[in-house]
């Protein structure tokens, strides 16, 4: 009987696999992102960055199929307030939310790819995101180096279905979104994402997104936005490696780096990272070219170091600036220096 029930439970074992995970994250930061004051203001926080925690896994079902889930929430141990700091006071009870939900869905791996529904990452996010500094003060979406909000790289997709497929080098992956009573944002929303690695070179990939807001409506509005980014990585000598990237966007959905009109332009951003050992150097520099007219173009960079303290604790130094023209009146000119230490579990 005793050896029934332990063959019962080591068949339950090797048929579901769930995980606790999660992400401390502490960042000592001299900022500078006012609108006219160009004041420096120095702070211990996350705002909705680094810090996770959260929970993963998969259930084998047989031939091929599986379920499979994530829920993670953002937290923030420097100030217990996981959302940004938008005010000196909590005044609703979002707004002092001490974990705030990332992403969250129930999906299924099947033999014709994978599907994920509920709160998840579009393509156009996740596919060649090579920021070092990403998630901290002096990455190149607060910079407005590159677009930032859900439709390019920020943020998840709420109420939506996800379809990813793989085969060998290749991926593309499709999202749809379905809100159509309160959380009405990504109602009708579609977005694709194609990455092709080692495209004819080896080291060399190829990666096209498109995101586009059925919301947008109106003569000369544009409802997307698209991007295009070319990766080398070259192996040296001694495990050591050099990776350079150029992206292209074509934007329509970001009021915050283009804020003239209808809030549209182009951006060129181009990186380099060498890599030795435990340590990644970066360095990346952006151009937009605004729609409205040059007074509304941004121009800025970012510098950083990750260094590996061991498979679990790294350290992130980083410094980013951005101008803008002379007609945008609704952010400034952008500055940040940090120090960040991270630990995952």
């Amino acid at each position: 009987m005793v050896f029934g029930i332990n063959l019962i439970f080591a068949d339950q074992k090797k048929s579901s696999d769930m995980k606790f995970y999660g992400r401390l994250w502490v960042q000592y930061d001299n900022s500078d992102s006012s609108i006219s004051s160009n004041n420096k203001v120095s702070s211990i926080r996350d705002n909705e960055g680094m810090g996770r925690f959260g929970v993963k896994g998969k259930s084998l079902i047989g031939n091929g199929y599986a379920l499979n889930y994530k829920v993670e929430y953002a937290i923030d141990i420097g100030d217990g307030t996981s959302t940004s700091d938008s005010s000196s006071s909590c005044n609703d009870a979002r707004d002092c939310r001490t974990f705030s939900l990332k992403q969250g869905w129930l999906g299924m791996l099947t033999p014709f790819g994978q599907f994920k529904i509920g709160s998840v990452e579009s393509p156009y996010k996740f596919m060649a995101k090579h920021d070092i500094l990403h998630d901290t003060i002096s990455q190149a979406r607060d910079t407005r180096m590159i677009s930032q909000g859900s439709m390019s790289h920020s943020s998840y997709w709420r109420e939506s279905i996800y379809y990813e497929l793989k085969s060998g080098d290749f991926k593309f992956a499709a999202i749809y979104g379905l809100g159509e009573q309160y959380n009405t944002v990504t109602n009708k929303d579609t977005g694709i994402g194609i990455e092709y690695k080692n495209f004819f070179i080896p080291g060399f990939d190829v990666v096209y997104a498109r995101n586009k807001d059925n919301s947008v409506t109106g003569a000369g509005n544009q409802n997307y936005n698209e991007k295009f980014t070319l990766t080398k990585t070259f192996k040296l000598e001694g495990k050591r490696k050099v990776k350079v990237w150029y992206m292209n966007e074509d934007v329509g959905l970001d009021s915050k780096l283009f804020t003239g009109g209808n809030a549209d332009g182009e951006v060129d951003w181009y990186g380099i990272q060498y890599k030795s050992g435990p340590m990644t150097l970066q360095y990346s520099y952006g151009e937009s070219n605004a729609s409205e007219g040059s007074t509304y173009d941004r121009d800025g960079y970012n510098i950083g170091m990750q260094y590996k303290l061991s498979k679990s604790s790294r350290v992130y130094i980083g410094h980013s600036s951005s101008d803008a023209g002379s007609g945008d009146g609704s952010n400034g000119d952008i500055s940040s220096t940090m120090i960040g230490l991270r630990h995952d579990f």
